[in-house]
C-alpha cells in the first residue's frame, strides 16, 4: 500500500533513543531474482515483488544481460544488445506488485519521482534509478528514453541501486530520519565525490541601484562590476576573493551577452590570469533555457530560433528544450569552446525552467522531461570536463525539482536568491535572511535528501541599512550557515566592506580568512552533518555535529531573542564512533575548555548541558582527553602564573558577568583559598571583583568569578504583567504573544580580573560530576484580557547623556526589541521609560514589508543608571 500520513511512529521501530550517527547508513542487502518474482532481504527481513526484474517497451529485437554489483548498496545494470533497429520507448525495473504485508511510500518532487521504500518489520529497503529522472508507480521503476537503437549496437540502461536501512522511529514528515539520511549517503556515496574540499565562491552581481522595466534590469554605473563596463571593479573584487581566502570568482557579463568580443574578451583574459597568481578561479554565467540574462543583455538580444523552443501542450512557445538536440549541440559547443578559450574553471546556471515538451520535431516523446533532464547532464558534464576544478553552481529556477540527483553533476547548489521564508522577531536583515536560508537547506536536505555538502550557503550583503548595524550581527551570519555546511558564497561583499566603519574592515576580513581557513582544515569531519536538536524556527535549540572517531565539533545555534539551554551526549548520537574519556573545548566565541563539562574531562556518554544566549552562535570541539600535568582552567582563557602559595589566574570577561569556572589542578594539590581583585590601573577605575569556591573535590573544583561593575542588560525575560500584578518569566511559547525584550548596542567593557588560588597537599584525586544547569525557563500565566501593561527593570552601567544633546536614529543606538511571536496580533502599543512615554517604533523588513519587529530607542531617551520599562499593549480580537 502507499502511505502518506504524517507523524506517529513508523511500525516496527523503536521512537524512544536518539538518533545514533555513528552506526552504518546502510544494512546489506541480497537479492533472488527470478523471471516472475523478486526477493529482497536485508536485517532480518524479506519483500517480494510478483512480476519481474525489468521490462522493455521497445519493437523488438533486443537481447538483455542485467548484473548487480554488491558493495554498501545493491547495483544492478542492464544491457542491450539490438539485433534489428528498433524503438525504446521506455525502461521498467521492478514491474510488478509488491507483497501487501510492505508499506510503500515513495519520495518525489513535483516533476518526477526519487525513491521508492518499501518497510517491513522496522527495515525499508530502497530502490532508486541513478538519474535525475524516473517514474515510480505500478509500472515500478522506469523512465522513457525514446532511442532508436541500431543493429549489433549495444544499449547501456541507467542502473538502479537497492540498499536497505534499520528504522530509528523518529519521523520527519512521511519520512523516517534513517530512511532521510541513507538516502542522502546514497547520493553521496554512488558516485566518487569530484571535490574533497570545501567551496567558497564570490558572486560579483550589486543589486542595489537596479531599475527592472521594459523586461530589461539597468543598473547604475556607481557599482556595476562588469566585463565589459567596469573591470576595475570586477579587479577589485578578485583581490578581495584573494584576501579573504575565496576560491572561486562569477563574474557577468555571461557570453551570450558580451557586448562585443575585443575589449571584453581582453578583460576577461587579464582578469583570469590575475586570478591565477591570487588562488582565484574565475567563470561566467548562461540562462540554458532563454541564454540571455535581462540584468545585463544591452541590446535586447534574441536567438530566433523558434523551431528550438519548447511547446506547452496548449502549443504555446517557451524556453529553448534542452531535449532539442540540434539547441543542445549549439549550447554546448559555444559554452565548451568558450570555456576552454578562456580558461575557465566555474559556471553559474540560472533561470532553469524545465516543463513538459510537446513539440514533434526535437525526438523525444510527447511531454518529454526525460530528454530534457539527459540534456542538461550531458551540458553539465561536457563543461565539468574542462577541468578538474570546474565548478557549476546552480542558481534561481526549478534544479530543486531534480534533486538531490541532480548533484552527482551539479555540484554546489544555490537555492534561493535571499527572502523571508517565515517570521521571526529582528532588528537586522542579514540575521534574519542567513536564519531563513538555514532552514531552507533543514527543510530540503529532510524532504529531497540533498546532502549537506552539495549546498551554497550564500551570505548575500544586500541591504545596507537595518536598525541593529550589520557589524554587530555579522560573525553570528557567518557562522550560523557554517554549522550546516562547509560551503559558504560572499555576495556582494565588496559593498558591505566598503560600507561599514574603516576601523572594522580589517578585523571582518581576518575573521572570515580564519573561518574559511578552519573549516579547509576541518573538512574531514565537516562534510558530515548531523542534525541532533531542534530545526530552526521560533522556540528552536539547533545542535548540528561534525564527527568521525574519536573527535568532532559540536555547533549550536540560537536564533531566538530569549536564553535557551542546549543539552547533547557524548556518543553516536553526535557520530562519535568511540573514545572512552573527552573533553569540551570551546572554539568560538572564546577559546578554551567549557565549565559546563565533568571535570577533570568527560567520559563516553556524559550529557552536556550548556547555555545558550539570544542571538547566539557557539563552536565546541571534542576531542579525547589527555591527562596533563599543569593547571586546566575551563570557563575562560586564562593565563596561569605559579605563586609562592600556590597560582595565580589572570582572566577577561565583560563587566557585572558571573562566570562559572572549573579548576584543575596537578595531582596532590587541592585550593586551600581563593580572592579575586580587578587588575589594578588607578584606584578611581578600580572596581570589586569576587570569587568563590562553589564545590570541590580533590584537585579538581568549581568556582564562581563575579566581574567588576554592573552587567549591561542584554535579554529581559522577566516582567511584572498587569492587571493582577503577575511575575512572568518569558517567553511563554503558545500562550502569550509577547515574548519579552532584547537589547542592542548598550555598551560595555571587557574587564581583567586576577584571581589568587592558595593551595594545600591532598591525596585525592578528584572527579566531578557536570553541573547542573540553573533552572531556566517560562513561568507565570498571561492574565485574561485584552489590554495588559509590562513591566521590568534593568540597569545601563553606560549610555550617552541626554543632558550632552545625543539623539536617537543611528546604526549604533542603544535599542530594546519588544519582540512579539506574530506582531499582527497587536492592536495598539505604547511604552514608557521611568514614566515618561517614549514611541515604539517598527522595523519594517526590506524583503517581506508586511512583517515588522518593534523597538524603543534608549539612546536620547533615558541616561546611565536604573532604567523601568513599561509597555501597554491591546491585543486584536
Amino acid at each position: 500500500m502507499d502511505t502518506h500520513a504524517r507523524g506517529g511512529i513508523l511500525m516496527g521501530a523503536n521512537p524512544a533513543a536518539p538518533f545514533d550517527w555513528s552506526a552504518p547508513r546502510f544494512l546489506q542487502v541480497e537479492m533472488d531474482a527470478r523471471a516472475d518474482r523478486v526477493a529482497l532481504s536485508a536485517g532480518g527481513q524479506s519483500v517480494t515483488l510478483h512480476g519481474p526484474l525489468f521490462r522493455l517497451d521497445a519493437d523488438g529485437g533486443l537481447d538483455p544481460r542485467w548484473s548487480a554489483q554488491a558493495g554498501e548498496f545493491l547495483v544492478l545494470s542492464l544491457d542491450l544488445e539490438a539485433r534489428r533497429e528498433t524503438l525504446l520507448r521506455e525502461v521498467s525495473w521492478f514491474p510488478g506488485e509488491w507483497d501487501p504485508g510492505c508499506e510503500r511510500v515513495v519520495s518525489r518532487t513535483e516533476h518526477q519521482d526519487n525513491v521508492l521504500f518499501l518497510r517491513k518489520g522496522g527495515i525499508s529497503f530502497f530502490v532508486s534509478l541513478d538519474f535525475p529522472y524516473s517514474r515510480i508507480g505500478p509500472d515500478g521503476i522506469s523512465y522513457p528514453p525514446h532511442d532508436v537503437i541500431s543493429p549489433g549496437a549495444t544499449y547501456r540502461c541507467h542502473t538502479l541501486s537497492v540498499g536497505a536501512c534499520r528504522l530509528s522511529g523518529i519521523r520527519v514528515g512521511d519520512l523516517d530520519r534513517a530512511e532521510i539520511e541513507a538516502g542522502s549517503a546514497y547520493v553521496e556515496r554512488r558516485y566518487p565525490q569530484r571535490f574533497e574540499r570545501p567551496l567558497f565562491l564570490y558572486c560579483c552581481i550589486t543589486n542595489r541601484m537596479t531599475d527592472p522595466r521594459e523586461g530589461r534590469v539597468f543598473y547604475s554605473m556607481h557599482d556595476n562590476p562588469t566585463l565589459g563596463l567596469s573591470p576595475d571593479l570586477v579587479e577589485e573584487d578578485i583581490r578581495i576573493c584573494g584576501e579573504v581566502g575565496i576560491e572561486y570568482y562569477q563574474v557577468f557579463e555571461g557570453v551570450f551577452d558580451w557586448p562585443d568580443e575585443e575589449k571584453t574578451g581582453a578583460a576577461l583574459r587579464r582578469l583570469v590570469k590575475l586570478g591565477e597568481s591570487l588562488g582565484v578561479r574565475m567563470g561566467d554565467y548562461v540562462a540554458p533555457g532563454f541564454l540571455h540574462c535581462a540584468h545585463y543583455n544591452y541590446e535586447h538580444r534574441r536567438l530566433e530560433r523558434p523551431e528550438w523552443r519548447r511547446l506547452s501542450d496548449k502549443g504555446e512557445q517557451q524556453q529553448f528544450c534542452l531535449g532539442c538536440p540540434d539547441y543542445l549541440d549549439f549550447l554546448r559547443g559555444r559554452l565548451v569552446e568558450h570555456g576552454r578559450a578562456y580558461g575557465e574553471e566555474m559556471i553559474c546556471m540560472d533561470f532553469l525552467g524545465l516543463r513538459p515538451c510537446y513539440a514533434t520535431n526535437h525526438g523525444h516523446s510527447p511531454g518529454d522531461l526525460y530528454r530534457q533532464v539527459r540534456g542538461l547532464v550531458s551540458l553539465l558534464q561536457a563543461l565539468n570536463d574542462l577541468s578538474p576544478n570546474y565548478l557549476v553552481w546552480s542558481n534561481s529556477g526549478n534544479w530543486l525539482q531534480f534533486m538531490p540527483k541532480l548533484t552527482w553533476f551539479n555540484h554546489n547548489v544555490y537555492l534561493t536568491d535571499p527572502h523571508v521564508r517565515g517570521y521571526m522577531p529582528t532588528l537586522n536583515i542579514l540575521k534574519l535572511v542567513g536564519d531563513g536560508r538555514r532552514e531552507q537547506m533543514v527543510s530540503v536536505h529532510d524532504r529531497y535528501f540533498v546532502p549537506w555538502r552539495a549546498y551554497t550557503n550564500c551570505e548575500y550583503y544586500l541591504f545596507p541599512r537595518s536598525r541593529v548595524n550589520d557589524v554587530r550581527v555579522f560573525e553570528y551570519s557567518f557562522l550560523q550557515g557554517l554549522a550546516v555546511t562547509p560551503n559558504l558564497c560572499a555576495a556582494e561583499l565588496r559593498t558591505f566592506l566598503n560600507r561599514i566603519p574603516s576601523g572594522r574592515r580589517d578585523a571582518c576580513v581576518g575573521f572570515m580568512r580564519k573561518w574559511l581557513r578552519f573549516i579547509r582544515e576541518n573538512f574531514d569531519v565537516w562534510k558530515r552533518t548531523a542534525i541532533v536538536g531542534d530545526p530552526p524556527g521560533p522556540g528552536g535549540v539547533e545542535i548540528y555535529s561534525h564527527a568521525a572517531g574519536d573527535h568532532g565539533f559540536v555547533c549550536l545555534i540560537n536564533q531566538n531573542p530569549f536564553p535557551r539551554l542546549a543539552r547533547f551526549r557524548l556518543d553516536g548520537s553526535l557520530g562519535l564512533e568511540g573514545g572512552e574519556h573527552f573533553r569540551v573545548r570551546e572554539v568560538y566565541p572564546g577559546e578554551c575548555p567549557i565549565s559546563e563539562q565533568p571535570l577533570p574531562g568527560a567520559e563516553f556518554g556524559a550529557e552536556i548541558t550548556y547555555p545558550l544566549p539570544a542571538h547566539s552562535v557557539r563552536y565546541l570541539e571534542v576531542r579525547p582527553c589527555t591527562p596533563g600535568s599543569g593547571v586546566t582552567v575551563c570557563g575562560l582563557p586564562a593565563q596561569v602564573e605559579k605563586t609562592t602559595g600556590g597560582y595565580r589566574l589572570t582572566v577577561r570577561a565583560p563587566q557585572g558577568e558571573r562566570v562559572p569556572l572549573g579548576i584543575a589542578l596537578p595531582k596532590g594539590e587541592a585550593i586551600a583559598s581563593v580572592s579575586a581583585r580587578q587588575t589594578p590601573t588607578v584606584p578611581m577605575y578600580t572596581f570589586p571583583a569576587s570569587a568563590r569556591v562553589v564545590e570541590q573535590r580533590g584537585n579538581v573544583a568549581r568556582l564562581d568569578v563575579t566581574f567588576p561593575r554592573s552587567r549591561a542588560p542584554r535579554e529581559l525575560t522577566h516582567w511584572r504583567c498587569s492587571p493582577g500584578d503577575v511575575e512572568l518569566e518569558l517567553p511563554l511559547l503558545g500562550d502569550c504573544p509577547f515574548l519579552g525584550g532584547l537589547v542592542s548596542g548598550a555598551f560595555s567593557e571587557e574587564l581583567e580580573v586576577q584571581m589568587e588560588i592558595g593551595t594545600r597537599p591532598t591525596d585525592e584525586e578528584g572527579i566531578l560530576p557536570a553541573p547542573a544547569p540553573e533552572p531556566p525557563g517560562p513561568s507565570g500565566t498571561l492574565p485574561a484580557g485584552d489590554r495588559h501593561t509590562f513591566e521590568t527593570e534593568f540597569e545601563l552601567p553606560f549610555i550617552e547623556p541626554r543632558s550632552f544633546g545625543f539623539l536617537s536614529g543611528y546604526e549604533d543606538d542603544a535599542v530594546v526589541e519588544l519582540a512579539f511571536s506574530d506582531p499582527n496580533a497587536v492592536q495598539s502599543i505604547g511604552a514608557r521609560l521611568n514614566g515618561e512615554p517614549v514611541p515604539v517604533q517598527r522595523y519594517r523588513y526590506p524583503k517581506g514589508r508586511d512583517r515588522w519587529s518593534y523597538y524603543v530607542e534608549l539612546t536620547g531617551n533615558t541616561d546611565p543608571g536604573t532604567v523601568r520599562l513599561a509597555m501597554d499593549v491591546e491585543w486584536r480580537r
